[in-house]
């Protein structure tokens, strides 16, 4: 079972009125656990979103008529719900070869071997493609 957290706002303040609804698709279950299609819905308070535990698994988040089609992941401690939707959002129109950063990855730089070597030392924020000369 899985809590999502998170701050939540409008673009003024604190948004205790976005009602969050979370559905499982479809009837699943393991073991002596079925999950029920029934939406459970949620609203942050003073700004604070924080879901009862809920089964991991494929589930559609609904916010202000948004779908987004999120998977929730085992944890034992809260998660940010952020990451969930930012990875169910689709890519932006119009950009082929959308890569969606997920964090740590500051930029990209393309690199020879041979310039890679005398780095004096690598950026941990970047990822260095290398090719030969």
């Amino acid at each position: 079972m899985t809590v999502l957290t998170g701050l939540i706002r409008d673009v003024a303040e604190f948004d205790n009125q976005s009602v969050f609804a979370f559905h499982v698709p479809e009837l699943r279950g393991s073991g002596d656990e079925v999950v029920t299609t029934r939406t459970y819905f949620v609203q942050a308070v003073d700004g604070e979103l924080t879901t009862p535990d809920l089964s991991p698994g494929p589930a559609t988040l609904t916010v202000r008529a948004k779908e987004y089609q999120i998977v929730i992941p085992e944890s034992d401690t809260p998660l940010p719900i952020w990451p969930l939707i930012d990875a169910g959002m689709p890519p932006p129109v119009g950009l082929p070869g959308f890569v969606r950063n997920a964090g740590g990855i500051a930029r990209i730089q393309r690199i020879t071997i041979d310039d890679y070597a005398a780095l004096p030392s690598k950026d941990p924020e970047t990822l260095y493609i290398t090719f030969e000369s």
